[in-house]
């Protein structure tokens, strides 16, 4: 019995070392990855979105939306950082805008002993197209 404890625990702590349940950035999205040891970390990165071509109204400047999700371990992620909801969530600021251009979007995660939170902060321009 002690030896599968011993094992058990070895088993654990080999699964908690290897950093899989970290959380990074990948080409502006979110992906559930990261490498080595990964007990604490604390990291930032953004993306930018090509504006949209044609002609436009602008109708309000420096609109913004966040929204965040939890990972736990990676076996378990709940929330929503979809561009579609934080696109509606800016919009709501702009009656009558219809598209957002000169978007921004900012990543700040932090993870803690594989527990990571994700929070992303959209701004952008509302347009009226």
């Amino acid at each position: 019995m002690k030896k599968l404890s011993v094992l058990s625990g070895a088993a654990l702590v080999a699964l908690i070392m290897t950093g899989c349940a970290g959380v990074a950035t990948n080409n502006g999205g979110v992906a559930p990855v990261a490498m080595g040891a990964n007990f604490y970390s604390d990291v930032k990165a953004n993306a930018m979105i090509q504006p949209v071509a044609g002609n436009y109204t602008i109708v309000k400047r420096d609109v913004t939306a966040t929204a965040c999700f939890t990972s736990y371990f990676t076996a378990v992620t709940i929330g929503d950082v979809s561009y579609a909801t934080l696109k509606a969530a800016a919009l709501k600021q702009a009656p009558g805008a219809n598209e957002l251009v000169d978007v921004k979007m900012d990543y700040a995660m932090k993870n803690i002993c594989g527990v990571n939170k994700v929070v992303v902060t959209l701004t952008a321009t509302a347009v009226k197209k």
